[in-house]
């Protein structure tokens, strides 16, 4: 269906990918992932045709419908949002202006061969027009926007009525509508709601084509993905299976590379112990020289850079009163709409909860007040003793000032005792080196929001309330960000899309259903439970590898080195160095071909295998290990005998 051929792409000096392949088909569902700026968004316009490749060729399959949805731009016409749905594809508008030609050729009077192709052709557009009416298109458009959120006083709303979050849900209403074969899809779960989230997973999970995705939601991931395509540093991995099993399978690669690494430098060090000892010996010439030949031979292994996960602990909140707020008889209306009516609602200190809830059921406008940033119109609102309070929301990323630098906004907010863990708080959010001397201005959205995020901790409030953190986030941001929430030492209420942010931060779920606030105490997991609702969760992989058999090893009568080693004794112990030698050869080539086969997975077909191929080379390395430290002894006792 699509076809991509070594794919190069840089901008300047800086290399996004190269020699990136790959190839989609119908069932499969590729998640691209990688760090925010690794090149995503690029590989996404390049495969629609938006974009050119510096080198290589993309290529579809004849006929291959294909559907873009970027993160901005999207193309919409002012009609109401049901016909913008319904809107009638190219392909169908293309029919319709072929037929209304062919009826004008038919009234001009035209030879009887002519007539019949035109009738014959004419036929065929009228069966294919038949069959798309069959289709009953406005209730199928109705119950796509219907799982997007969308609800039936919508459907005759104007498109400019709604607000960008809605206006990309209703594009992806659109392009799903009109069943293409080829989905590209670059961060479609980001205005996403839990339970249009939840809608969009199942639609995929059945949908009969093709789809190339990009999302920071690793729930999502981990239900939808087959494949992972992943722009890691200076390569692209390609692996069969969800995104904990890339994750598995990546942890497996680099602890791979860090003990050939070791290893390689272990052989190093073992050859040239031989060649000082005996490099003034001219019987021991040959032999000096072949080791030193041997050392140039082995290839030398480069371990890629990990994930950089500063340790830090932020300024510890004044502690609060055990209830840090309280609302009671609570009312809030938006005109003739009751929102909220008689609520009441305790936090207590240490609370880490999130507002669940469909779209419109009143998350924002709860969070909103609890933070006192939205008035409700009686009823009252208690804070407790010594409680201050920490708001996040989308908009504190416009207060940033462009002119400042990543630093000097943190400064700002931190007092005279916080100015020297500044740097350290700025590390754990990924900020290092020259990043912290960036303005504002240069800044990603994504990185906007890590500032805005640090910034917040800083100022020790004791009740945190966060509308969407994760927004902008990518996956490694998301890890810290949840880092950092756990160390947190005061109350936490917060709204989020992210099911792995929920399972990971929350310990009680408050549930709005119909204008009231239902509270469950407990993590995500006791509240699924609770409630009954089997989501499909995909949240952690667990392997049962067995451990590897032990290797039986047989012991070495040797004697204590002394002086005087008769000639066959010592014909001996060197024909044994040789065997051992020979058998590490044989071991570090097997174990050198497993690693190569870790570092290029595309043959793995599951997780097992690739735990069953890591025993193999554990098995492997314990034996060099005990053949080595044979060597070496036997090594030591010629050297005493000899000298």
């Amino acid at each position: 269906m699509l076809n991509a051929n070594n794919l190069t792409k840089a901008y300047g000096d800086e290399i996004l990918f190269s020699d990136l392949s790959l190839n989609a088909s119908a069932g499969d569902r590729i998640a691209l992932v990688g760090t925010n700026g690794s090149g995503k968004s690029t590989l996404m316009d390049i495969l629609a045709g938006e974009t050119i490749a510096d080198r290589g060729k993309v290529s579809l399959k004849r006929n291959c419908k294909v559907a873009y949805l970027k993160q901005e731009n999207y193309k919409f016409e002012n009609r109401p949002l049901l016909k913008e749905v319904c809107q009638e594809p190219e392909e169908i508008l293309g029919l319709r202006k072929e037929l209304r030609d062919i009826h004008e050729l038919l009234s001009n009077g035209i030879n009887k061969q002519t007539q019949s192709t035109l009738l014959s052709r004419m036929g065929k557009i009228n069966d294919h027009l038949e069959i798309h009416s069959q289709n009953n298109a406005e209730h199928k458009a109705k119950m796509i926007l219907s799982g997007l959120g969308f609800k039936q006083v919508d459907f005759g709303k104007p498109i400019n009525e709604f607000s960008g979050g809605w206006i990309m849900r209703a594009y992806l209403g659109k392009i799903l509508f009109h069943e293409p074969d080829l989905l590209l899809l670059d961060e479609p779960t980001n205005h996403l709601d839990l339970e249009a989230n939840l809608w969009f997973e199942d639609y995929l999970l059945n949908f009969k084509g093709a789809v190339l995705v990009t999302s920071h939601d690793r729930a999502f991931l981990n239900a939808v993905a087959t494949t992972i395509l992943a722009i890691e540093d200076e390569q692209v991995v390609m692996q069969k299976g969800n995104y904990d099993e890339y994750l598995i399978s990546r942890e497996q690669v680099l602890r791979t590379k860090q003990a050939t690494a070791a290893r390689t430098e272990k052989q190093i060090k073992k050859q040239m112990k031989f060649v000082e000892r005996f490099r003034s010996k001219a019987t021991k010439a040959r032999q000096v020289q072949s080791r030193l030949k041997s050392i140039d031979k082995i290839e030398k292994i480069e371990i890629p850079r990990a994930t950089k996960r500063v340790r830090y602990s932020f300024p510890e909140p004044l502690r609060s009163g055990n209830e840090v707020i309280h609302l009671e008889n609570l009312n809030k209306s938006y005109g003739k709409n009751v929102v909220y009516k008689g609520v009441d609602l305790s936090l207590n200190r240490g609370d880490k909860v999130a507002l669940l809830g469909v779209n419109g059921a009143g998350k924002s406008t709860i969070l909103k007040i609890l933070a006192g940033v939205l008035d409700f119109d009686s009823g009252g609102r208690k804070l407790g003793h010594n409680v201050t309070t920490g708001y996040y929301a989308q908009h504190l990323l416009e207060l940033l000032n462009p002119e400042k630098t990543v630093i000097q906004e943190l400064e700002e907010v931190a007092g005279g005792g916080l100015r020297g863990v500044v740097r350290n708080i700025l590390g754990g959010f990924l900020f290092s080196g020259d990043d912290i001397h960036k303005t504002i201005s240069v800044l990603s959205g994504g990185e906007k929001a890590r500032v805005a995020l640090a910034k917040l901790l800083l100022q020790s409030s004791n009740l945190l309330f966060m509308d969407e953190p994760t927004n902008h986030l990518d996956i490694e941001s998301r890890e810290i960000l949840i880092d950092a929430l756990n160390d947190y030492q005061g109350t936490l209420c917060f709204i989020t899309h992210d099911r792995t942010f929920i399972h990971q931060v929350a310990n009680k779920i408050l549930r709005i259903e119909d204008g009231r606030l239902v509270v469950y105490p407990g993590d995500y997991s006791s509240y699924l439970s609770s409630t009954s609702k089997m989501l499909s969760e995909h949240d952690s992989i667990q392997q049962k590898v067995s451990n590897p058999s032990q290797l039986s090893e047989g012991k070495h009568n040797r004697e204590r080195s002394t002086r005087g080693y008769s000639v066959n004794k010592m014909r001996k112990l060197n024909q044994r160095i040789r065997t051992i030698e020979s058998e590490l050869e044989n071991i570090n080539s097997e174990m050198n071909n497993l690693e190569k086969f870790f570092t290029d997975p595309k043959e793995i077909d599951n997780p097992e295998q690739l735990a069953n191929l890591g025993l193999k080379h554990e098995t492997l390395q314990k034996r060099s290990k005990a053949l080595e430290k044979e060597w070496e002894q036997l090594s030591s006792e010629i050297e005493t005998n000899i000298t």
